[in-house]
């Protein structure tokens, strides 16, 4: 493995087990066994390195969600489809997402990671507003509290869910859609 993504896999233990303002750049040369000095050869700072560990799961999950919502023409598959991204990458990317949710108020400065969200946000209220014109969506809830509403269930479930436990994934999405999706569908 090249030192640089050694250092990013390091990074992403130690700023998920400890916090972003917790961590420092000592703990995550010693969970790359190496010494912390090495660690400016590849990176000027701290957050230069929780940028580079959260900017290439964002990538993944932008390119993901953009996929779905561009193939899939009915706004109810697609959003099924986004929940189900979102809870495989819940469980593939924890560490990332845990870092996300823990420290972001302190990487919200990082304007790389703010404008992968808001690209994140945007597609899930593109999905939403194409489900309200097509009248299969509720036109009565406010969309924006909708994404927030649908995303803080989706992200809870890092909590609780185990990937080596009885539950799988993929019934935690079956479950989850069908509690989200069936909340938002219009009754015609």
């Amino acid at each position: 493995m090249a030192r640089k993504e050694l250092i990013v896999r390091a990074a992403a233990k130690v700023f998920a087990e400890k916090g972003f303002a917790n961590a420092t750049v000592r703990d995550i040369a010693d969970e790359a066994d190496m010494l912390s000095g090495s660690l400016y050869y590849y990176f000027d700072s701290k957050e230069a390195m929780v940028e580079e560990v959260l900017a290439a799961y964002l990538d993944l999950t932008v390119t993901g969600y953009q996929r779905a919502a561009d193939e899939l023409a009915d706004p109810v598959e697609a959003l099924h489809k986004l929940v189900s991204l979102a809870l495989h990458g819940l469980v593939q990317y924890r560490a990332e997402v845990t870092i996300l949710q823990n420290d972001w108020h302190s990487i919200r400065p990082i304007e790389s990671i703010v404008r992968r969200q808001r690209e994140v946000e945007t597609i899930w209220l593109g999905t939403l507003e194409r489900g309200v014109a097509a009248g299969v969506f509720r036109s009565d809830l406010d969309l924006r509290m909708v994404y927030r509403t649908l995303m803080g269930a989706i992200q809870a479930v890092i909590r609780w869910f185990d990937p080596r436990g009885k539950v799988s994934v993929d019934e935690v999405i079956e479950v989850q859609s069908a509690i989200l999706l069936d909340g938002i569908r219009s009754s015609r």
